[in-house]
């Protein structure tokens, strides 16, 4: 027994990984990279370190990358709700909350995997545009990819239990809260995910300003944030009926 959890995580892991021998996948991770480094390209000239970075935080971090985080999550937990794959999965012997978690770490590793290609991608095109002090700040920069990544598919987790339209509640909640909430300038911003990794982050766009947040802080709070969702995920998850014919939720 005391193999159990090892053994349900290999199997959701089984389950998961799956994706990174597919050509296709890799294929459209690849041209998004590309696409992606060209329009930072274009963006930012030699040697301007605030407009770099400033580029990376906005464009990247708070809007390109909470995008696909969401939807990629959302869309791996739908999956698994098919009438199809809910014969098999929930057959097997471990408990929906488990499993639900199981299929988080193993979805999110994948991802941390994906999107090292689009970060690499980036710092290229800085070293490219001979951007002073990347170097440095890189590791500080892949610290906010991952607790962003951590977050939203934590948060599209939840939607995906919660709906099949799980795109309409992330189009209310980024309008509502990223971009309304999140800038407003109390303490209501902090429900705001992207607003912890702003924080962390802006003193690389703008060299001198106060650190209003620092590592440890923003990805001890986007942690919690992440295992709070995951837990109203599960319970919603375990009390969920799934046998059956496919339904709208």
């Amino acid at each position: 027994m005391s193999s159990f959890p090892s053994s349900a995580f290999g199997g959701a892991w089984r389950l998961t990984y799956r994706r990174l021998w597919a050509p296709k996948h890799w294929l459209v991770i690849v041209l998004w990279s590309a696409l992606l480094g060209l329009l930072c390209r274009a963006t930012v000239h030699d040697g301007r370190t605030h407009a770099y970075f400033q580029w990376v935080l906005d464009t990247y971090l708070s809007l390109l990358l909470p995008i696909f985080a969401f939807i990629f999550g959302a869309g791996a937990i739908r999956d698994d709700l098919g009438p199809g794959m809910v014969d098999y999965v929930f057959t097997r012997p471990v408990r929906r909350p488990a499993y639900l978690v199981f299929k988080y770490l193993s979805h999110l590793a994948c991802s941390q995997l994906d999107f090292l290609i689009p970060f690499a991608t980036l710092l290229t095109v800085g070293a490219n545009r001979h951007i002073p002090g990347l170097e440095a700040a890189a590791p500080l920069l892949l610290l906010g990819q991952a607790v962003t990544l951590a977050a939203f598919s934590a948060f599209g987790f939840l939607c995906g239990v919660l709906t099949s339209r799980y795109v309409v509640i992330g189009l209310i909640y980024a309008a509502t809260v990223e971009a309304g909430l999140g800038n407003i300038p109390t303490e209501l911003n902090r429900i705001s995910l992207t607003h912890h990794v702003r924080a962390m982050l802006g003193p690389l766009a703008s060299p001198g300003g106060a650190v209003t947040e620092g590592p440890l802080a923003t990805t001890l709070q986007l942690l919690l944030w992440s295992a709070g969702m995951l837990t109203v995920a599960a319970v919603v998850f375990s009390h969920r009926e799934l046998a059956g014919p496919p339904r709208e939720a």
